[in-house]
């Protein structure tokens, strides 16, 4: 059996190239959980600890919980790529290998003990790649902790990992991938070992698939067209470069977009806020205020939408003036509410879907009101709706003219006061938070994507292996045959990535809604022409990368006259 083993472990590592990237897939896969989870298990467990927490700490862990979901998301999403991955390996290697997988079967070794050292090569892989990960997640992770403590003003902050997340990163990923490997195995399992000796494939069997090509390359010209021919009838690899460079696509927009975000949000919390001080008060007031002040009465609600209720602040307001302009996605300055209709935040509108003319349930003082939605205020301050002052005060039962805060050109005294100042420091905050966000998604998701494109690219050109070594026995140039059955993959990609494009922005956006949702923080969806630009440079760049590599082995494998091997071995 030891002998067995050994033969099927040489004949397991031969593609490094396959196995280097798998490693660290998994890797990363572990990496960005721990990454992200070293800064939460030890913080989080001290604040639930404590009965009284500050404001800063509230804010804090409010943002450790829904930096946990991130996490889990991530994971969750890099799992299933590496899951994706570990499938495409197998699948090869059992297609490549089924003639050595005969002999074993002939020599009377039972389905179990086979499966067995396939799920104990996937368990040591995936487990190296996870510890791997938790080390350089553990490390990297003092940056978030550094920027925490920048953005929360809080300190004293620890870095730790719990049992928990240890069981998950480690444990949990590699049973699920020893689960995929043992599900992959059915690739042989029930074929018999005369079926595998004898080499029978699935491959070309389905005409289908060659006439779809032979009809799509008629549209190219003519020179060009057995070069399509022949990248097309292999529809495999074409409909995993469309699931790559579309994950590609997805987390270069998705990462951009949280980066975006950060601006969308500190311009609508400036834009048209030209107040110096908001104030706010314990109790209703009804005296008179000075000039240059702007009366407001605020009061905690939840808004029903579909299965969603959402808590936030709805205020109402007696007159807009120009300490506070509230605008339109136009820039179009409003109007003081009319009774019966509200402003909603962009929020609603753009992860709820709320439009105007829309019936909006709103729960105050415990008790359910229907509004109209007149308008979305792009500048809304953060979770506000906005109604009519005055039906606010009938709603609430207290005198016609209460106020409980007010925006003021000049500091007044009483009730708790925010400057400017303060209001921008909170708001650069908060940015330093978000963006950190965006550089774990976008590096994570660009590092998974360029993976995912060499990994197709790569097996797309190994599958032209046998190919390219018989035209070079026939005396053909390597030019030649490089413009024949390589280069027709660079505007296949171009074509790839043209055709996913919108699909991987409406995705992005998909995501980006889920997980402003799942987080209860709002992050507005933006792209911009730059990063389409970027991603199209880089996937040329992965493209040439794999075409120099693989150039290099066609070269090695000729000047050891390995050519005969190869072709007999397919």
């Amino acid at each position: 059996m030891k002998l067995i083993y050994k033969q099927l472990f040489k004949q397991v590592i031969k593609d490094k190239i396959f196995l280097s990237l798998l490693l660290l897939l998994t890797m990363l896969t572990s990496l960005s959980f721990f990454f992200v989870m070293g800064s939460i298990d030890g913080n989080i467990k001290i604040l639930n600890s404590l009965q009284n927490l500050t404001a800063n700490q509230q804010l804090y862990k409010s943002a450790l919980n829904s930096n946990m979901i991130l996490a889990y998301t991530f994971w969750l999403s890099l799992v299933s790529l590496s899951i994706v991955v570990f499938v495409m390996f197998f699948y090869r290697f059992f297609r490549t290998n089924k003639k050595q997988i005969g002999c074993i079967k002939t020599l009377g070794f039972k389905n179990s003990s086979l499966q067995f050292f396939f799920i104990a090569f996937t368990a040591v892989l995936s487990i190296w790649g996870a510890i791997l990960g938790l080390l350089g997640g553990y490390v990297l992770s003092a940056i978030l902790i550094r920027a925490n403590t920048k953005t929360y003003d809080v300190t004293g902050l620890t870095k730790s990992i719990s049992g928990f997340s240890l069981v998950i990163g480690l444990v949990v990923s590699t049973i699920i991938f020893c689960i995929v490997a043992l599900l992959c195995y059915g690739f042989v399992r029930n074929k018999e070992a005369g079926s595998l000796l004898a080499g029978n494939s699935i491959q070309n069997r389905f005409p289908v698939t060659l006439k779809i090509a032979d009809k799509i390359s008629r549209i190219v010209p003519v020179h060009k067209r057995l070069s399509l021919r022949i990248a097309l009838r292999k529809p495999l690899s074409i409909l995993l470069l469309f699931v790559s460079v579309m994950s590609f696509n997805v987390c270069m927009i998705l990462g951009q977009s949280l980066n975006i975000s950060s601006a969308k949000i500190f311009n609508a919390q400036t834009t048209g806020h030209n107040y110096e001080y908001q104030i706010q008060y314990q109790e209703y007031k009804t005296t008179d205020m000075f000039s240059n002040v702007m009366m407001y009465i605020d009061s905690a609600s939840t808004i029903t939408i579909n299965n969603y209720e959402i808590k936030c602040t709805v205020s109402g307001l007696y007159d807009i003036n120009a300490l506070y302009e509230l605008q339109n996605k136009n820039n179009k300055l409003l109007t003081t509410p009319n009774a019966g209709y509200v402003y909603i935040n962009p929020e609603l509108s753009e992860i709820y879907g709320v439009k105007i003319g829309d019936i909006l349930v709103v729960t105050i003082a415990d008790e359910q009101h229907q509004f109209i939605v007149g308008e979305i205020a792009a500048n809304a301050q953060t979770n506000h709706i906005y109604m009519n002052g005055e039906q606010l005060t009938e709603i609430l039962d207290i005198p016609a003219g209460s106020y409980n805060g007010a925006f003021s050109a000049d500091k007044l005294k009483g009730g708790t006061v925010t400057s400017k100042e303060q209001r921008i420091e909170e708001l650069n905050r908060n940015s330093v938070s978000n963006k950190t966000s965006a550089v774990i998604n976008q590096v994570t998701g660009v590092l998974v994507g360029i993976i995912l494109i060499f990994l197709v690219l790569h097996i797309s050109f190994q599958d032209n292996t046998h190919d390219i070594l018989i035209l070079s026995m026939l005396g053909h140039p390597t030019k030649y045959i490089r413009k024949l059955l390589i280069d027709v993959y660079l505007p296949v990609l171009w074509v790839v990535f043209v055709i996913t494009l919108t699909p991987s922005i409406l995705l992005a956006r998909a995501i980006q809604n889920s997980l402003s949702v799942s987080t209860n923080d709002y992050m507005p969806f933006g792209i911009n022409l730059f990063v389409l630009i970027i991603a199209f440079v880089l996937m040329n760049l992965i493209y040439y990368g794999v075409q120099a590599a693989f150039s290099l082995r066609i070269k090695k494998i000729i000047e050891k006259e390995e050519i005969t091997d190869i072709i007999y071995a397919e």
